[in-house]
């Protein structure tokens, strides 16, 4: 690739990468529930139980959960969307400064830094407005103003777009040089 073609070009193979999604959901899972736990220990919680697999142990689906004794406030529920942001940030710099050599492993991080934080918060959003009252974001909603929540994740989903847009068409500028041909 020339630093005067834009990153992207699809490939049909790529679309191959949908069959890794369980293991693109596994790492936002860790990502998610490892920042309840992160909080939720820096508060002095005691973390009992921290489950990354698809299960119903809740009552209801999840792909993971995370069990602790001890009091905690509201930034335990805003951590995983902080997270989110933190996450996207720093992927964001490595696939627009660094120069990664293989298209295949460019897409892996973009799909895992950047889409899967801006999809976590996207469905989780929904999922407090219109879905169940212990979601973290609904837990999100009753401790902290509405206005507030919710500016928070228009604001950074929009920031989310229009970094990925951004990636996707933008010319390279890399601080590692173009590799050696083969």
């Amino acid at each position: 690739m020339s630093d005067s073609e834009p990153v992207w070009k699809m490939e049909w193979r790529d679309l191959l990468w949908l069959l890794a999604y369980p293991i693109y959901q596994t790492f936002g899972t860790i990502r998610h529930e490892g920042s309840h736990a992160l909080v939720a220990a820096m508060e002095g919680a005691t973390i009992d139980k921290f489950v990354i697999y698809p299960q119903t142990d809740l009552g209801r689906f999840t792909w993971g959960y995370v069990q602790w004794t001890g009091s905690t406030d509201a930034w335990v529920d805003a951590a995983p969307y902080l997270c989110d942001l933190l996450w996207f940030v720093g992927f964001f710099f490595i696939v627009t400064r660094l120069r990664i050599p293989y298209h295949w492993l460019w897409l892996n991080i973009v799909v895992i830094g950047l889409i899967s934080p801006l999809v976590n918060s996207l469905v989780q959003w929904f999922a407090g407005i219109f879905g169940s009252p212990q979601t973290d974001v609904a837990k999100w909603l009753n401790a902290a103003p509405d206005a507030l929540v919710h500016l928070y994740f228009l604001v950074t989903l929009s920031a989310y777009v229009v970094g990925l847009i951004a990636v996707f068409v933008r010319v390279p500028k890399v601080i590692l040089p173009e590799p050696a041909p083969a």
